[in-house]
């Protein structure tokens, strides 16, 4: 990158690596934003961003056909950048953009029929045993998918039902699991041992090879293939689990603190569905709907 803003952008990202302690992953993002930030601009551009160059980007990125959700992630990198600017001095002004809005999509779950074909499953491979008990371990514990495949062996307390997840940002955070699932994770700890895989985390492989999120993503695929259910992702097990938490009496408050949600409103979505289920409810019990 040889334009002007690119070095303070180099500075930016190495802020953000040795004092915030950020992702790769957040750091690739970062970047992506930057990069398609640049390319928009014209020639006669001004060195720093300004609300204008800004929105012109925003307007590019929707000509291009990218989607609103795409365009927000772009949004929050530059908005994090132009923060640091500000807070740097570049900036006389802070400079920040709203996000666009964004049609809110109904949270699909799996229902107890699929849960129970799921919970059955007698694993016989060791790909399958590790498959199976991740699935078990996002529904009991609503983990993301990051947070589960990196998971080491040293955070998980089976003395006292705790596990020491690290989240976005790397925020550690504990959360409890149950009985049930102490019993999935000890045996297939114990044939990890059987089969001599010595890896730090929960789920790594032979040689200790990292299970990265495209495999495990394919491998749920296989499972799901294999019991006749429909393909979904791993986040469809979080929100499942999410919902189950409310239906059966937990708070949100703490679900928020579980999920590892800065924000207790990020959490809030799931409420929408309890709303159904009282709307369902009354509809059978409803004396207008019997006798009107």
């Amino acid at each position: 990158m040889n334009h002007p803003l690119a070095t303070l952008f180099d500075q930016f990202l190495k802020e953000r690596t040795y004092l915030r302690n950020v992702t790769p992953s957040t750091l690739t993002w970062y970047q992506v934003a930057f990069k398609n930030y640049l390319a928009c601009l014209e020639a006669e551009a001004p060195t720093l961003p300004t609300k204008a160059s800004l929105l012109q980007f925003v307007v590019r990125q929707r000509d291009r056909g990218v989607r609103p959700v795409t365009c927000n992630t772009y949004i929050g990198a530059m908005n994090a950048f132009c923060r640091w600017l500000h807070e740097e001095r570049h900036l006389v002004e802070p400079l920040k953009l709203k996000k666009l809005r964004v049609e809110r999509r109904v949270l699909e779950l799996l229902n107890d029929t699929q849960l129970r074909h799921l919970l059955a499953f007698k694993p016989k491979t060791f790909r399958q045993h590790r498959t199976h008990v991740a699935v078990c371990l996002v529904l009991d514990t609503g983990l993301r998918v990051s947070e589960m495949i990196t998971l080491r062996r040293e955070d998980v307390d089976y003395d006292n039902l705790i596990l020491k997840a690290f989240g976005k940002g790397r925020k550690e955070r504990l959360v409890p699991f149950s009985p049930a699932l102490r019993k999935r994770l000890f045996r297939f700890d114990q044939l990890r041992v059987k089969k001599g895989i010595r890896g730090e985390s929960v789920f790594d492989g032979f040689e200790s090879t990292h299970w990265e999120k495209r495999n495990a993503t394919t491998s749920l695929y296989l499972l799901q293939d294999k019991l006749g259910l429909p393909r979904f992702g791993w986040h469809r097990l979080r929100h499942t689990f999410a919902t189950n938490y409310l239906r059966q009496g937990g708070d949100i408050v703490r679900l928020s603190m579980v999920l590892g949600h800065t924000q207790i409103t990020t959490t809030q979505r799931y409420l929408h569905l309890l709303t159904e289920d009282l709307s369902a409810s009354h509809q059978k019990v409803s004396i207008l709907n019997r006798l009107g």
